[in-house]
């Protein structure tokens, strides 16, 4: 007996296509019925899946949201060493590398991601400065929580370089970054409470 899976299918190619043109025209200016055009489908056809535009960004960006939660959610679970930042800064970065083709539309169109997520977006905001802080390392100072936020946005280079996946593959961005967010890491032992 076959499976019908076309279903699932077609909101793969809901996706692609709202991810695509929603990077190259960006959120406001791209209308449902292009992207139905883009997928071959008619505009009915698009609303049995999303009802919305606004529903759709949301199904995109939410299961990077999702991700990232689940990643953050060990912050609490495991207490801090040299291992342990590494294993979750990699952590991190399989969560960002993963979601990368949708990065550029998180940074072009952030007024719609906020209205899109509102509360939801502060909690992980604030998720993500727990993770600053625990990546500081016990008895943090100013510096080192400073050398902490830079090393998460060194990870925030999947998303800016704009080298796509035909560019550059998944393992030597994280390869490249996970050593160089390390590295900014290691400063710590410089650091002083003067800085």
């Amino acid at each position: 007996m076959q499976h019908d899976t076309r279903a699932r299918d077609t909101k793969a190619e809901i996706h692609q296509a709202a991810l695509e043109l929603f990077s190259t025209r960006g959120y406001e200016k791209t209308s449902l019925r292009e992207i139905a055009e883009r997928v071959g489908i008619t505009k009915a056809s698009l609303y049995y899946h999303y009802s919305s535009k606004h529903e759709l960004l949301k199904a995109i960006i939410g299961s990077f949201f999702e991700d990232l939660n689940e990643m953050l959610n060990l912050v609490d679970q495991l207490p801090w060493s040299a291992e342990t930042e590494r294993e979750l800064m990699g952590a991190y970065l399989d969560v960002v590398i993963k979601h990368r083709v949708a990065g550029p539309l998180v940074l072009r169109d952030l007024a719609a991601v906020l209205a899109a997520f509102g509360d939801d977006l502060d909690e992980v905001v604030a998720r993500s400065r727990d993770f600053q802080i625990w990546l500081a390392g016990p008895d943090p100072t100013v510096g080192d929580r400073l050398l902490a936020a830079a090393a998460v946005e060194v990870v925030g280079a999947v998303l800016s370089s704009g080298l796509g996946p035909s560019e550059v593959s998944d393992d030597e961005i994280r390869a490249v970054l996970l050593d160089a967010a390390t590295a900014v890491l290691s400063r710590r032992q410089r650091t002083t409470t003067n800085v």
